[in-house]
């Protein structure tokens, strides 16, 4: 523990009216304070049982001001084993930050010394947390104009996966060159204890080799197949499609099987051949040679946090290895509005439409046809409307309509006079609108944004339209259905025995206490494919099968013949 931290523990101790039992791995403890007592080894679940503790006469405690204390005592005992943890989250989107960065801030308050690289740094001092900032990886997002991407490309999800490929490798060669990354890199006597690093990026996966650490994977929504794959959890084209398939419902025909079979084996073909490949030489030129493969490093994951619910994502078998800290991770304390978004918001008594199609689709770039039937739509409508729309100005802007280039999208939701939010269906944004209990009207455009809008529908909790096909009328007719007949907004998704924060917070530290979690890992990463899927066992069956009938024809070939030319001989 930091001798900092270690004077202030005691000099609050010594100034508290109660007596102290703590939980010291040391023989002695130099400035013990009189009223201290330590031990190296603390009969925890005991104590708490008893109306009272009696160690001796002059040593007893009212049991309610023990617990307490005793509670306390074990968290300041936990600092004793304060670990070292880097934080590597690289994409340059803040949908995805802000699943992470909460998880980072919450470790560094229980005395953890976290380190992060990040595009989206947290404002302020946080005790025990440094952050690396590489939000210059925005530029590279802006250089590649996703909304337009998008449009081109919907059609062709092999195309789109491998323009966004081609952004990531950017993206990871110019952060690995900021000068603190190197630095980190190349200093023989710094040490981490556990990575934690967002999976979407194995080249970072190399920091796992370079300090010899436990490992956790986290992703923004759900893993990708090789996530699971690593972790051992079944994997399936058909029951669990990747979440780029843009498929509207759970039941896939035919050639939506075939359709999600092929993208997996091209994935498969992708990542090893091409991906692989490149990346692995990336890792050769920032960290060095003798690394072991990209396929190695993927599989040496000690756990998994994958970012769902099961509202929203489909049920699947998991290992004890993986672990989903969603839904609702990313919801903060209440803040006050802006002075003009909350005049804008108070005054709207007949009601408030926020608008937003998230960080990665820009409202500014959608093709003019869609944002002509937005705009007409809107104003025909007895509502005022929030638009996060990222330019200065809207051509033919309604009077209805406010636009902001950057929203507090939680503190707007909370407030009573939205009746609806138009989304892209983003898994976050979907969240938080089922927090707060906000219709959600979902206009999805890639992605999981398209299953989230199916779900969203499917269960009751919105109406989804496809931007492709949008017109003033079926626009209209939703926002008026979904607030005319408002549709009740269950609190499943909040019944549970824990916050999202506090699971993901728990498994962490059950890494870092158990040094790795490969026991909780599934059978299946010990096994190759053709075992998996029973090849090999499909194969002998089928050459035993052929053998056996094939000898059946050669042995009764002879005979029936023999029959034939006999009965030939004497006709009737």
């Amino acid at each position: 523990m930091a001798q900092e931290t270690h004077e202030v523990i005691m000099k609050t101790f010594e100034k508290l009216p109660y007596k102290i039992i703590w939980k010291f791995e040391s023989e002695s403890l130099p400035g013990k304070p009189d009223n201290v007592r330590i031990l190296k080894w603390v009969p925890q679940q005991d104590i708490e049982t008893l109306n009272y503790l009696s160690v001796n006469a002059d040593f007893n405690l009212q049991r309610t001001a023990f617990i307490i204390y005793f509670r306390l005592l074990l968290m300041v005992a936990f600092l004793g084993d304060a670990a070292r943890i880097l934080g590597i989250f690289p994409t340059p989107s803040y949908s995805h930050q802000i699943v992470y960065l909460p998880i980072m801030k919450e470790l560094a308050k229980r005395g953890h010394e976290v380190v992060i690289i990040t595009t989206d740094p947290m404002e302020g001092e946080i005790q025990n947390l440094k952050q690396i900032d590489v939000s210059y990886a925005y530029q590279f997002s802006k250089k590649l104009n996703v909304t337009q991407m998008i449009y081109e490309n919907n059609r062709n999800p092999f195309k789109f996966i491998n323009d966004l490929m081609d952004l990531f490798s950017d993206t990871v060669i110019k952060e690995l060159e900021h000068p603190e990354i190197q630095s980190i890199i190349a200093n023989e006597n710094e040490h981490f204890d556990l990575l934690m690093v967002e999976y979407m990026f194995p080249t970072f996966l190399a920091f796992k080799h370079r300090f010899n650490c436990s490992m956790i994977g986290l992703t923004s929504l759900d893993s990708s197949y090789y996530g699971h794959v690593a972790v051992g959890n079944p994997v399936h084209a058909v029951l669990y499609p990747d979440a780029v398939m843009q498929f509207q419902t759970q039941k896939l025909n035919f050639f939506e099987r075939l359709q999600s079979f092929i993208f997996e084996q091209f994935m498969n073909y992708y990542i090893e051949y091409i991906t692989n490949p490149t990346q692995e030489a990336t890792i050769a030129k920032y960290f060095g040679n003798n690394y072991p493969s990209l396929p190695e490093l993927i599989a040496s994951i000690d756990m998994l946090f994958i970012n769902v619910n099961y509202i929203l994502h489909s049920i699947r078998p998991l290992t004890p290895a993986t672990v989903a800290i969603g839904p609702f991770i990313q919801i903060k304390p209440p803040k006050d509005l802006p002075e003009d978004l909350k005049l804008f918001l108070d005054e709207a008594k007949e009601g408030v439409i926020y608008f937003s199609l998230g960080t990665n689709v820009k409202s500014k770039d959608l093709a003019q046809v869609t944002r002509d039937v937005i705009m007409k739509t809107f104003a025909k409508l007895p509502y005022k409307i929030l638009w996060k729309f990222e330019s200065e100005k809207l051509p033919g802007q309604p009077d209805n309509v406010k636009i902001v280039k950057w929203a507090p999208q939680q503190d707007i939701l909370r407030h009573k006079n939205v009746k609806l939010f138009i989304s892209q269906c983003g898994l976050q944004s979907s969240e938080e609108a089922l927090y707060y209990q906000v219709p959600i009207l979902g206009l999805p455009f890639f992605a999981d944004q398209i299953s989230n809008a199916y779900k969203l529908d499917i269960n009751g909790l919105g109406l989804s339209l496809n931007y492709k096909e949008l017109t003033i009328e079926k626009f209209a007719f939703s926002i008026n259905e979904l607030i005319d007949n408002p549709k009740e907004i269950s609190n499943l998704l909040k019944d549970q025995p824990m916050s999202s924060l506090e699971r993901a917070v728990w498994w962490t530290e059950y890494v870092l206490r158990n040094k790795g979690a490969q026991h909780l890992k599934g059978n299946a990463v010990h096994i190759p494919t053709y075992q998996y899927l029973y090849l090999d066992i499909i194969a002998i069956l089928f050459i035993l099968v052929s053998v056996i009938y094939f000898s059946t024809i050669t042995a009764f070939v002879p005979y029936y013949e023999h029959q034939f030319f006999f009965a030939s001989d004497y006709p009737f």
